[in-house]
């Protein structure tokens, strides 16, 4: 008995002089391990959309801050990728000022709530303006990967684009989206894929970047870009056609469509007939995103009871799982088929195919207007996630109906994970060239 604990005295002490350690280590380091705590519940009723709740300094990112993220997005993807992608990049030139912001926005029912996101600021030792890039984040299946709260982790998007925009004098904003992100909003549902949501989170927070940079006595050089992948890629295209409507004060220089849904019937689909389902790194993909989305929009669009949409045991297990948005990644992926038509009611896919669900997923479709600002098509024949075909009808739609518009393929033909680095790197490729135009 006495070995015992002695045993687990020698334990207690170890573990203290880890934790003591690892407080050192990072003192030195200068970095501070930090968590965004939630504030007092925020009053929006008076507010006005894209108003500036609240804006937190985070940390500074030096350029070797910077090389390092994009290495380690450099695992991704191929050898040869990573690689090209990296020479397309370049060599970071300035350090990056994060900064996580809240701002008013709107949900579906068009009220107004809390959202969070980031913003990327150059620190530059000169005066020059520099232009504004509003970036859609991809697809995230637990909170953990929303850019405010994955950045202060070194993993995600936001460190993406510090490393291959902002170390290069790009100020970047990049919502969470609604119902992600900080504690004060979570308590919203998730509204993924919702396009119309989409599109106003993005614009407000265009409208808090601008309040933010005048805080900061900064100022842009009149460029703005629009960009963004996968589920991004569908709601910049939703976030463009807002800005050329409504808000003729924020010209948009250029914009890049990368890889998105832009018809959600066609995608959808393509998950649901995919035999065995769509499998991407080694996860029920398609199981995964139709699961999220179809939880989503049976909220916004009240479809029914969930026993009518899913067959046991995911009609309970889909509430369960994406009414917690800090459910892990590891649960969600052991718990739902390959096969994604499994999960549903034979009335469900029914009328996901041809009846009153399948028009309701169509209002989330991006690729019916036409846009007069210089839009660029990026996709991969080798996508299994978003077939190349979703994208190249979207191009051809809008062409035909005369919209300004361009078609490109990434560098090398890979799959839907593995292109996301040549994707940025290809769209940086575009919006330098009217960077560097204007100088």
């Amino acid at each position: 008995m006495k070995s015992t604990k002695k045993v687990f005295f020698q334990l207690f002490l170890l573990l203290i002089a880890v934790s003591f350690l690892v407080f050192i280590l990072h003192t030195i380091s200068g970095k501070e391990l930090k968590t965004i705590e939630a504030r007092a519940t925020y009053d929006v009723s008076t507010a006005t959309r894209g108003d500036l709740l609240f804006n937190e300094f985070y940390q500074t990112f030096s350029t070797a801050d910077s090389t390092s993220f994009l290495q380690k997005l450099g695992k991704s993807t191929t050898k040869e990728s990573a690689q090209w992608s990296l020479a397309q990049l370049g060599s970071p030139d300035y350090p990056v000022n994060a900064y996580i912001i809240e701002y008013v926005t709107l949900n579906h029912a068009g009220e107004k709530i809390p959202c969070s996101g980031v913003v990327l600021i150059p620190e530059k030792t000169d005066s020059a303006a520099m232009p504004l890039l509003i970036y859609q984040h991809a697809t995230i299946m637990t909170n953990g990967t929303a850019p405010s709260v994955s950045i202060q982790k070194s993993s995600g998007e936001s460190n993406t684009l510090a490393g291959a925009f902002a170390s290069e004098g790009y100020v970047v904003a990049i919502s969470d989206y609604v119902g992600n992100g900080q504690p004060n909003c979570l308590k919203y549902p998730s509204e993924y894929l919702y396009a119309d949501s989409e599109a106003a989170n993005g614009v407000d927070i265009l409208i808090a970047t601008q309040h933010l940079l005048e805080q900061l006595k900064l100022s842009t050089n009149g460029q703005l870009f629009l960009s963004g992948y996968s589920e991004g890629g569908q709601a910049v295209s939703a976030l463009a056609e807002l800005i050329q409507n409504n808000y003729p004060q924020y010209p948009v220089t250029a914009a890049v469509f990368m890889e998105g849904p832009y018809n959600m019937n066609a995608a959808m689909n393509n998950f649901l007939e995919t035999p065995g389902g769509v499998i991407m790194d080694g996860r029920p993909g398609g199981s995964l995103v139709c699961a999220k989305a179809v939880y989503a929009y049976q909220q916004i669009y009240n479809w029914g009871a969930m026993d009518t949409i899913f067959n046991k045991p995911y009609d309970a297990r889909v509430e369960k799982n994406f009414k917690n948005p800090t459910t892990p990644l590891i649960i969600l992926a052991s718990n739902y088929p390959k096969a994604t038509d499994n999960m549903f009611t034979s009335a469900f896919l029914a009328s996901a195919k041809d009846g009153d669900v399948s028009q309701d997923i169509a209002a989330n479709n991006t690729d019916d207007w036409v846009p007069q600002m210089p839009v660029t098509f990026l996709t991969s024949s080798e996508d299994g996630l978003i077939p190349a075909s979703v994208t190249e009808n979207a191009y051809e739609k809008m062409l035909a109906a005369g919209g300004n518009v361009k078609m490109s393929y990434t560098q090398y033909p890979l799959n839907h994970l593995q292109n996301y680095m040549q994707a940025i790197a290809q769209s940086k490729g575009i919006f330098d060239s009217y960077v560097n135009a204007q100088n």
